[in-house]
């Protein structure tokens, strides 16, 4: 009776302390997924209210109280700011699962800043992250890149970024860079949420008006309450299995 007592007790400690870290790596996206439009945030003296809450919070309110969510996202990045802080933002920390989504500046930007990342080293990069981030034991999760601009493939509207033409041809990169990540998925046997895939269906069914923005996003890049609900439902899947 002792003995299944002492047992007994070790369990519970076990199960108090079994505790799960998730982090979220990735650009402005991923930094506005803790946005809480209950909680307000310090500007000049003031608290501002997000306008919609993020994916990472929206989780945070179905996991359970032992898993730890982390945002490590950052405005403007690209793959090559990754490479200069995934040890620290993620290996250092040693989380059980890490999901990367990065490709949206690596594309946007060679067009509107120069700045962009050629697609043979937004592979090269994000093999070397994932590579080291698996061979120190942490699952790693890849996100394919959403959209730049909404609409249904025929840009007759002139989106807030871009001209037409040149908002086809970033449109064309963003699935050419969905098929990098695909392909990684595959060589690396990691889980894959195809988030082109799965925001494209849901635009071509779901704008009538062609419109640039305002179906998954607010501006045609960062995500409103439907796009983070996306995002979300996704991603849970991976949590709870």
């Amino acid at each position: 009776m002792k003995k299944i007592f002492i047992l007994l007790i070790s369990f519970l400690m076990f199960s108090c302390t079994n505790s799960t870290k998730i982090v979220f790596l990735g650009d402005s996206i991923t930094e506005l997924g803790v946005n809480d439009t209950n909680v307000g945030i310090p500007s000049n003296g003031e608290l501002v209210y997000p306008q919609y809450t993020g994916f990472i919070t929206l989780l945070s309110k179905s996991v359970g109280e032992n898993t730890e969510l982390v945002g490590k996202g950052i405005g403007g990045d690209k793959v090559s700011d990754l490479l200069t802080r995934y040890k620290d933002d993620v290996i250092k920390l040693n989380p059980d699962i890490v999901f990367i989504y990065i490709g949206i500046n690596d594309v946007w930007h060679k067009y509107d800043y120069g700045t962009g990342t050629d697609i043979d080293l937004y592979e090269n990069g994000l093999r070397q992250i994932i590579s080291d981030i698996k061979d120190n034991g942490i699952e790693v999760i890849l996100c394919t890149p959403t959209v730049i601009g909404e609409n249904k493939g025929e840009f007759t509207l002139v989106n807030q970024f871009k001209d037409i033409e040149t908002m086809e041809i970033m449109n064309d990169d963003l699935d050419d860079y969905s098929d990098v990540i695909r392909k990684l998925s595959i060589e690396f046997n990691t889980e894959l949420i195809d988030l082109r895939k799965i925001f494209m269906n849901y635009i071509s069914e779901n704008n009538p008006t062609n419109s640039p923005s305002g179906i998954t996003t607010y501006d045609g890049v960062h995500l409103n309450d439907l796009g983070n609900k996306l995002i979300a439902d996704e991603m849970i899947k991976f949590i709870d299995k």
